[in-house]
């Protein structure tokens, strides 16, 4: 396969290209006693957990987003193992595409350690060179990757991500494709940054305060300096309007919002309060049916992995 193009520091520009993984009757492996260690909150019935995934992917053609199906992208080898993974599903986390190549991430979780590595193989089938693996005995995982804008990466870590993560990520981006990162330390209830927040637009965001103000960002810049501010403030400071969110619409991922380009966004249908306060302001909402993907542990955020966007 040719190279293609590639890169997508960004969360609201024109999504073009994206990979995503179809679940199967395979995640009948999540069972009441193994639910725990696939990192799901609950059991699903996996006919419409796949039904619910197709509609997504039939949503994101419809609106012109070439989807690329990691199954597809496999030896067939590996295309038997990423069928029994039910977690693969969650293709934000395993993978970043930035302007300079593809991050394979290190996975917290046994579940998913060898994510990553199919992701890889899938980047290299699509041309796409691996600018950074993150090795032991660092962590970071694609959920904790949100974009400001093309010059400034916000990283969250905590649970899953660490700062050797945010350590190999800052040595392999800062000065060469962006200019500023910000280090988000997450609390323990929040599993990774893109839970807690969601850049929408060059000035919104949308935030789960109680999950971002229990202690100070670290602010990187490509002089050298650093400094501390709470990202609350920081937003603020860079002339963000900010929708806030409660705790029952962060747990159903009212900030996990997937932006697809020309004031699109994406997100489950019963984040009906913030969808209001989006179309209010012009944006166009699409709702997807989610019952049984969100039982899974993710959003529309976390089910994609960009790479390539648009101004």
């Amino acid at each position: 396969m040719e190279a293609m193009e590639f890169g997508a520091q960004s969360e609201y520009g024109r999504l073009r290209k994206v990979l995503m993984h179809k679940p199967s009757e395979h995640l009948r492996r999540v069972t009441p006693q193994t639910r725990e260690h696939y990192l799901f909150r609950d059991i699903v019935y996996w006919r419409e957990f796949v039904r619910e995934h197709e509609a997504f992917v039939e949503a994101l053609r419809g609106e012109g987003v070439e989807v690329y199906l990691l199954g597809e992208l496999l030896e067939e080898g590996d295309r038997h193992i990423a069928e029994r993974m039910p977690d693969l599903v969650y293709t934000r986390d395993i993978c970043s595409v930035t302007n300079l190549g593809a991050i394979g991430m290190r996975m917290r979780h046994q579940a998913r350690y060898a994510e990553p590595l199919l992701a890889e193989r899938a980047m290299r089938r699509l041309g796409i060179p691996i600018a950074l693996r993150v090795s032991h005995p660092a962590y970071l995982e694609g959920g904790d990757l949100v974009y400001l804008d093309p010059d400034t990466l916000l990283i969250g870590f905590g649970p899953r991500s660490d700062e050797g993560g945010v350590k190999a990520v800052r040595g392999l981006m800062l000065g060469k494709a962006i200019e500023e990162l910000v280090a988000i330390p997450l609390p323990s209830f929040r599993v990774h940054l893109d839970g807690a927040l969601m850049i929408l637009s060059r000035d919104l965001a949308v935030i789960h305060k109680p999950s971002l103000e229990l202690y100070p960002a670290w602010i990187y810049r490509e002089d050298g300096e650093v400094e501390l501010a709470f990202i609350e403030d920081y937003l603020k400071e860079r002339g963000f309007d900010i929708i806030y969110v409660d705790d029952w619409e962060v747990r159903n991922f009212g900030t996990n919002i997937l932006g697809i380009g020309d004031g699109k966004y994406v997100t489950y249908e019963w984040n009906e309060r913030v969808k209001k306060l989006l179309e209010e302001r012009g944006f166009d909402v699409i709702g997807i049916p989610g019952c049984q993907l969100s039982l899974g542990g993710g959003g529309p955020h976390c089910m994609t992995c960009p790479i390539l966007r648009g101004p």
